[in-house]
């Protein structure tokens, strides 16, 4: 009976890729483990609480509405866990800074006003107060809705305030026929932000020294407000120095005409014919330019 014979080297070989595999697939599988076991103990880490986020855009300046924010679990971490706030009653009617993104977290920094109801903030987002900084006051005017743009006006709007002011000539000038008592009108303070508004009520971010100029105007109760709203973008500066009005002024620039009496009173066509006003060139309007095609 002959026996096999088995080659030992070819043995060796084959035990020694096995120890190879075995070695290889070990280490993998504790790779495996300890990756697993990493990734479980980062989730456990990870903590999920309430927080109010933003359902839709809120412009700064805008009260939070009820259907501006709601309550959404949001993974917290030392990135993001100041200054949170779960509750929602906490922010509706409060006002913001700056604006909010949908989907973003309404936090305490992010709020203007420590009170809600109608509450605003004076300093603007970006706003610092410091020894230089301008005196910013808030100060309210009355304006009919006839002289607000149809009462269209909203709070974050820039306007143009015109004052009118009954101007009372002294009877020494009155007897030189000459002036006479009668309201006047200017332009008087440019591109200001209303901060909010009540009715017929403005309220206006103005500088200490305009907002005594204004207390005293409505004091006096011989001036009136008018507000003209400005383009969204134009913060220009208009040259007043050149502008108010007078009825004189307006009937002599266009030359509007002098009534007389009809019929002729006793004295017929006999009396004398009043000089007319010197005319003035009108003043031109601008033709708005035609706007893009989209």
């Amino acid at each position: 009976m002959e026996m096999e014979y088995q080659d030992p080297r070819r043995r060796g070989k084959f035990i020694i890729v096995l120890g190879v595999l075995l070695a290889v697939a070990a280490g993998g599988a504790a790779f495996y483990l300890i990756n697993q076991a990493q990734q479980n103990a980062g989730a456990a880490g990870i903590q999920k609480v309430p927080i109010v986020v933003a359902t839709r855009v809120i412009p700064a300046r805008k009260p939070v509405e009820t259907d501006d924010v709601m309550v959404r679990d949001v993974p917290i971490d030392k990135t993001n866990e100041q200054g949170v706030i779960s509750d929602p009653s906490k922010v509706i009617g409060r006002i913001l800074a700056v604006s909010v993104l949908e989907g973003q977290m309404v936090t305490t920094n992010l709020l203007a006003s420590a009170a809600t109801g109608g509450q605003f903030s004076i300093i603007g987002p970006g706003e610092t107060i410091g020894p230089g900084s301008e005196n910013w006051r808030a100060v309210s005017i009355t304006v009919p809705d006839d002289r607000a743009v149809g009462g269209l006006i909203e709070a974050n709007a820039t306007v143009d305030v015109f004052v009118t002011a009954t101007v009372i000539v002294p009877q020494e000038q009155l007897d030189l026929g000459r002036f006479y008592t009668d309201k006047s009108t200017k332009l008087t303070y440019q591109n200001v932000l209303v901060l909010a508004k009540s009715s017929t009520f403005y309220v206006l971010k103005v500088s200490e020294p305009i907002a005594e100029e204004i207390s005293h105007l409505q004091a006096s109760g011989s001036a009136q407000f008018s507000l003209a709203l400005r383009p969204e973008d134009d913060s220009r500066t208009v040259d007043a120095s050149k502008l108010g009005e007078t009825t004189n002024l307006i009937i002599q620039r266009y030359g509007l005409p002098v009534p007389q009496t009809y019929p002729t009173g006793k004295g017929g066509s006999s009396g004398p014919v009043p000089t007319p006003f010197p005319t003035a060139s009108p003043r031109a309007s601008r033709t708005p330019s035609p706007s893009a095609a989209p």
